[in-house]
């Protein structure tokens, strides 16, 4: 029988995978070509969400609403999963989909590129990590001159780091997240950055790991904004909210009504995470995770300075026209002001 070193093992590459091992990936494609589909009825319109297995916390609120019936009032939903970044960017670009869970750095480049993307609201503020065995490693500044493994590959941490650590010589080296998580596990790497959900599982496989600092507290300390980062959100396509305004209104509306209850009551946007999740994130890996992170869905006109800090420091020099890729909605401020 095999004990229990295997089977941790077995949980982070699962995690780690991000989709990227091709039988783990065409497994949720299969799921997702069939596809994943919520409300059936012929006098609604059907709009297709693009999303991510492995973006849990993000979208706790939204499942929690789809769970109760609320989206299927307005519309009937149609589920694709981006299988990544690059995969998510090309159907950005393409106008591909009415809706898209995603980085608000790539919301913001595909914007730039003149797709029709318009971002809705925030929904993920705290995802990135440093995790060592190293008891030497007390915060990122005693990176100095060593390397420090990350991923993944683009992860936004990096540039924020260096943004905040200017001066801190760091030599950050990119890993696929199942590489990193190899690494680590067999002792070629004792430090690394990396994100929920992968630091919950290699916390899980590694005893002697620990988390040491996180980059949003860090950020938290050297800017003037709370400790979070604008990190991920809901977009939805400019052509989708030309043609159906009330019902776009109507989901975000619906999304800030349960994140209240789902961040009281986790539970509730865990269970109504579709099955086929899964697969990718256990319900268990999930609530831990959220041991560290926070559920809080913010209209992006409620944290438009937040948002604008936050894309200076992910890609310095850019200019981007906040005004056009952010949609402002008095239903939803409305909403936000009856609940505070």
């Amino acid at each position: 029988m095999p004990g229990p070193f295997p089977r941790r093992v077995l949980l982070v590459l699962l995690v780690a995978g991000f989709l990227a091992v091709p039988g783990v990936w065409h497994l949720l494609q299969g799921a997702a070509d069939s596809p994943l589909v919520f409300g059936d009825d012929p006098n609604l319109p059907t709009l297709t969400l693009f999303t991510s297995a492995m973006a849990t916390t993000p979208q706790l609120a939204f499942w929690a609403a789809v769970q109760a019936g609320d989206i299927q009032k307005l519309c009937n939903l149609r589920v694709m999963i981006w299988k990544n970044l690059d995969d998510l960017r090309g159907v950005l670009l393409a106008g591909k989909g009415d809706l898209w869970l995603g980085h608000t750095e790539g919301f913001a480049q595909a914007h730039a590129a003149n797709a029709p993307v318009r971002l809705l609201y925030i929904s993920a503020w705290r995802k990135f990590y440093l995790v060592s065995t190293d008891p030497s490693v007390t915060s990122f500044a005693d990176m100095r001159g060593r390397k420090l493994a990350y991923a993944p590959v683009g992860s936004s941490a990096v540039p924020i780091l260096k943004g905040l650590l200017e001066g801190v010589d760091i030599d950050f080296t990119p890993h696929e997240p199942q590489q990193l998580a190899m690494m680590m596990i067999s002792g070629r790497s004792d430090t690394a950055l990396v994100p929920e959900p992968l630091v919950s599982s290699l916390l899980h496989a590694m005893p002697d790991l620990r988390v040491v600092e996180s980059v949003e507290d860090l950020y938290g300390r050297r800017s003037r904004h709370p400790a979070r980062m604008p990190i991920v959100g809901m977009a939805v396509n400019a052509d989708t909210l030309e043609q159906h305004p009330e019902i776009v209104q109507g989901i975000v509306s619906a999304v800030l009504r349960h994140s209240p209850r789902v961040r009281d009551e986790p539970g509730i946007g865990i269970a109504a995470l579709p099955e086929p999740f899964g697969a990718f994130t256990s319900k268990e890996l999930v609530h831990a995770s959220l041991e560290r992170d926070i559920i809080l869905d913010l209209p992006a006109s409620e944290v438009r300075d937040e948002i604008k800090t936050y894309l200076d420091l992910v890609m310095p020099g850019r200019l981007f026209d906040l005004d056009g890729l952010i949609w402002n909605s008095p239903i939803a401020t409305a909403i936000v002001d009856a609940s505070s």
